[in-house]
Parts: C-alpha cells; sequence; structure tokens
C-alpha cells in the first residue's frame, strides 16, 4: 500500500492560504458616517458551511454581529465540532441576531421562486434596519436555496452599496 507521497500516489495540494478571521474584517471600510445614514453600506457575508474549519462558525457570528442571519441550507445543520443547534441559537441571542431559515416555506410546499420572491422583499428591510451585516449560510450549490450571484442580483435592485465578504477567505 502505497502513501499520498509515494510516486504513485496522488496528492492533494492546495495554494491558497485561508485568511485568519478578525472582527474588523465585519465593520465597514468607511469609518466615518456620510451625511445621510442611507449612504452606508450593505456588510453582505457569504459563508459556505462546509468549507469552514471546525470552530469558525462561531467566530463568525461573533465577530460579526449580524443583524440578520438567512439559512440558505437545503438542510440546516448546526452540528459542526461543539456546536449544536441549542448552542448556535444561544449565539445569535448572544449578538441579537434575528435567525431566518429560508426552507421552512419549501417544507410547506412553496415553490423555490415563491421563497425567493419573499427573500427579495425581506431582504430590503433587513438591510435598511440593520446598520449591522446580513449574513446567509450556504451549502454547496446544490444543497442552497439560492447561490450568492442570485443573492447579489436581489440586492442590486436597491440603490445601496455592498461590500461583499466571503468566508471562508483565501489569498
Amino acid at each position: 500500500m502505497s502513501s499520498p507521497t509515494d510516486r504513485g500516489g496522488l496528492r492533494v495540494v492546495s495554494s491558497k492560504r485561508r485568511i485568519a478571521l478578525s472582527a474588523e474584517m465585519f465593520r465597514p471600510q468607511e469609518r466615518q458616517a456620510g451625511l445621510f445614514d442611507d449612504e452606508a453600506a450593505w456588510t453582505i457575508v457569504f459563508v459556505s458551511v462546509p468549507d469552514l474549519p471546525e470552530g469558525v462558525f462561531g467566530d463568525i457570528i461573533r465577530y460579526a454581529e449580524p443583524s440578520f442571519v438567512f439559512d440558505l441550507r437545503l438542510a440546516p445543520r448546526f452540528d459542526m465540532g461543539s456546536l449544536n443547534r441549542e448552542r448556535a441559537f444561544e449565539l445569535f441571542d448572544r449578538v441579537r441576531a434575528t435567525y431566518v431559515d429560508t426552507t421552512t416555506p419549501l417544507m410547506a410546499g412553496v415553490k423555490r421562486e415563491e421563497v425567493i420572491e419573499m427573500l427579495v422583499r425581506r431582504l430590503p428591510d433587513a438591510g435598511l434596519a440593520a446598520r449591522r451585516p446580513v449574513v446567509f449560510l450556504l451549502g454547496r450549490s446544490e444543497s442552497s436555496l439560492a447561490t450568492p450571484p442570485e443573492i447579489l442580483s436581489i440586492l442590486g435592485r436597491s440603490s445601496h452599496r455592498l461590500e461583499i465578504i466571503n468566508v471562508p477567505q483565501e489569498i
């Protein structure tokens, strides 16, 4: 039996390094407020949950302190390392984040397009009231209600500037 480093074996090597999370990465780049509050950018955080290293989910929520967490995963689960559903919801409560399971209507027979339309109606209200980041939890593309480009298309209909953060980030 050969090891992955033997000449006959294959070894996957990534040239990308993950960027360490910090609270500063979730703060708006512009420190000065504009003349009008509506000029403030919305910080949108796309979290690819299957790609997160263990223990990072809690850091994301603590550092970002989101106003809303929209879970777009078709099978929302929080059993990651020492995290479980109860601890995840305690974390959301601690940072005053509203968790929205966008797939619940699917279970009631509502079509995907209708659920996305409900999300479209909710997002501007969430963003305007927020003044804090809005987090979207994603699974793989085939196991999410919508993809980042679809969400950005929805958000692009507003006149607000968007600051996009993808987690995990790689360089």
